[in-house]
């Protein structure tokens, strides 16, 4: 017989006692041959057996309960090199251990795009559900002033702006990845004109290099604004242009 469970387990007790079911011993007066398939028994010992097992299950479900979710740890490109970096703490504005100067630089590298992105996507299901919003908007980007936008058809629009006010840490890390992203590209845009320019063979193939990079030279990136991408439940699917 399989028990699961102290409630369910001390239930079946109870109702074996009162219905007569449960017994310790088997009544002498009782033949082997005649006992009714119904009666549970169960020796002293194996009901002392049990209810140890029972118990030691619940202490091990209570320290589980009891026990501290695993820090966010990863390794970042910094001004200061690699350097793995508790990324809530990072993000909070009082960190549990706070920096004894200023904190690293995060460089716009894919390595930390993936790690921060990784991050949301372990979090952020979690956060909506904390804060009652049952479901993710399919895209989050940032206008001009660094306010996040989301899809006119987004019904959750006040509560997702309110929840991210109570907790700047998760608006600065959704804001984080979507500026690493946005700084990647125009990186990766000056690589490509550095490239075309230098295999120009022609004044004509030079011009038409500096035309197609006007934006780029003028302190302007061609690039289209970066979007975060959210699954339904919240988990991060991409960081991209829109």
């Amino acid at each position: 017989m399989n028990i699961q469970g102290i409630s369910g387990a001390s239930a079946w007790f109870d109702v074996a006692k009162k219905t007569g079911t449960f017994s310790t011993t088997v009544p002498a007066q009782i033949p082997t041959s005649a006992r009714s398939s119904d009666t549970a028994s169960i020796s002293g010992a194996a009901r002392d057996r049990l209810m140890q097992e029972i118990a030691s299950q619940s202490a091990r479900s209570a320290t589980a309960a009891a026990t501290p979710s695993t820090p966010a740890v990863a390794s970042f490109d910094t001004d200061k090199g690699s350097v793995e970096l508790n990324i809530d703490d990072y993000f909070s504005a009082s960190p549990q251990k706070p920096f004894a100067e200023l904190p690293p630089l995060l460089m716009p590298s894919q390595r930390n795009i993936d790690a921060l992105s990784t991050h949301i996507s372990n979090v952020f299901p979690k956060f909506l559900s904390d804060h009652g919003i049952s479901s993710a908007p399919a895209s989050i980007s940032y206008d001009s002033m660094g306010q996040a936008v989301f899809p006119a058809d987004y019904p959750y629009t006040e509560q997702l702006k309110k929840a991210l006010d109570e907790t700047p840490s998760m608006a600065r890390k959704l804001m984080t990845v979507v500026g690493m992203t946005d700084a990647k590209n125009a990186l990766d845009e000056g690589v490509k004109f550095q490239q075309e320019y230098t295999n120009a063979q022609s004044q004509n193939a030079l011009g038409a290099v500096i035309a197609k990079y006007g934006s780029l030279l003028s302190g302007q990136s061609s690039t289209s604004p970066v979007s975060l991408f959210f699954s339904d439940d919240g988990h991060l699917r991409s960081t991209s242009r829109v």
